[in-house]
């Protein structure tokens, strides 16, 4: 499953509508080399990210919580074949015997 880079998608935003790195900057308090730092972060204070939605009117949180639930779903189809493995595993050495 591919991982969200959060920075590359606010540059994404960003770019859509049309704001500068200096505006946006500006719009969050922050200075251009900051902005740029953003940009390559895989992930982000979620106070920041906050500000960032409600400066672009862009919900990222929606892309975050998307991959968790992903991910959960992910980890619990895991286990299930972890289990049946193991169930697997107990018949071979049934057989043996």
């Amino acid at each position: 499953m591919e991982e969200m880079h959060i920075g590359e998608k606010i540059k994404k935003v960003l770019e859509s509508k049309g704001i500068t790195v200096t505006e946006f900057a500006k719009r969050i308090n922050k200075s251009r080399e900051n902005i740029y730092s953003i940009f390559t972060r895989k992930t982000i204070d979620t106070g920041l990210l906050q500000s960032i939605s409600r400066v672009l009117d862009y919900d990222f949180f929606v892309h975050l919580s998307t991959t968790h639930y992903k991910l959960s779903q992910e980890i619990q189809l895991l286990k299930e074949e972890i289990r049946l493995l193991k169930d697997y595993n107990k018949l071979l050495k049934k057989v043996k015997k």
